[in-house]
């Protein structure tokens, strides 16, 4: 729970997962518009590559396998098409892995971190998640409800500040997505990773190049 809260300090709060972008051209407009974009990037982005290394680094980490886990989030990395999307991962991945240490002191946590500051691995917000998920013993299938959770309230949250839902609806969004978080499987491992959001990645494109942001992504 004090991971997926908002409150944790991740540096997720300046991302919109490229819904900003959308508004513009308004391609969504209202509530049921954006439940199908958060579904959307959960079973062709969310589910395909950020679940399956947030698990594999998960696993290694049971093993102490400092190595797939770097291999995992380097694959990662290496699939971030957008610059922002590559700055943002990084950003709150290292800022959640330093807090993640700050709390518990693990032993795995530190010599991933120790990894990532020398520029071996590149720290991303799914593995650190991962490092954190291990570090504090969550279950693996919390570990991924609270990954879809929490990129949910991040895009619903962005959907407040931009003004085209209401509080209230932002709680039936969430409410709506309770059964396919719920119902989501994964494979772990980064043998078979993919993403499909070409659009997204055009856009997020346009969106580094805007004048006028609101948000990072």
């Amino acid at each position: 729970m004090q991971l997926a809260d908002s409150f944790f300090p991740s540096g997720l709060f300046g991302n919109s997962s490229g819904l900003e972008s959308l508004v513009k051209t308004r391609r969504v407009k209202d509530a049921n518009a954006i439940i199908q974009f958060i579904k959307q990037q959960i079973y062709f982005q969310l589910v395909p590559c950020d679940c399956a290394v947030l698990l594999a680094v998960m696993n290694a980490a049971g093993k102490n396998d400092l190595t797939s886990a770097i291999a995992a989030d380097n694959a990662y990395y290496s699939m971030k098409l957008v610059r922002e999307a590559r700055t943002i991962t990084v950003r709150s991945g290292r800022q959640l892995l330093n807090c993640i240490v700050h709390i518990t002191q693990a032993r795995f946590a530190r010599q991933f971190r120790s990894k990532v500051m020398s520029g071996k691995s590149a720290g991303t917000q799914p593995a650190c998640l991962a490092v954190a998920a291990h570090s504090l013993g969550v279950p693996r299938k919390s570990s991924v409800r609270m990954m879809l959770y929490s990129y949910s309230v991040s895009v619903v949250g962005s959907a407040l500040r931009l003004g085209i839902i209401q509080h209230l609806d932002a709680q039936k969004i969430l409410t709506q997505l309770a059964a396919d978080i719920d119902s989501i499987k994964v494979k772990a491992g980064i043998d078979e990773l993919w993403q499909l959001s070409p659009l997204m990645d055009i856009l997020q494109m346009q969106h580094e190049r805007d004048d006028q942001r609101m948000f990072i992504t």
